[in-house]
C-alpha cells in the first residue's frame, strides 16, 4: 500500500561541508582561504573522495581555513 510519499535515502554530511556551511564559508571561498581547488573541495564534501586518505597538508590546509584542529575534519 503506498500513501504517494516518497522517502529520500539519508545522505551522510561529511564534517567538512558542515565546518564550511558553519562558519558562512562558500566552496570558492574555502578554496581561495585554503588555496584548495574547488572542485577537490566538492569532491570531499560529496565524499566522492575521502578525506581520510587526503595528503596530510590538503588537510591542514582546510583546517587552518576553517579554524579548526585537523582532526574535526576526519571521520575517525
Amino acid at each position: 500500500m503506498s500513501n504517494g510519499y516518497r522517502i529520500a535515502p539519508l545522505v551522510k554530511v561529511s564534517k567538512l561541508k558542515k565546518a564550511r556551511i558553519l562558519r558562512g564559508l562558500t566552496q570558492a571561498q574555502l578554496s581561495e582561504l585554503s588555496g584548495v581547488p574547488t572542485k577537490c573541495i566538492g569532491n570531499y564534501e560529496q565524499n566522492r573522495r575521502d578525506l581520510n586518505n587526503a595528503k596530510a597538508i590538503i588537510v591542514y590546509r582546510l583546517a587552518s581555513a576553517l579554524g579548526c584542529d585537523m582532526v574535526e575534519l576526519l571521520d575517525t
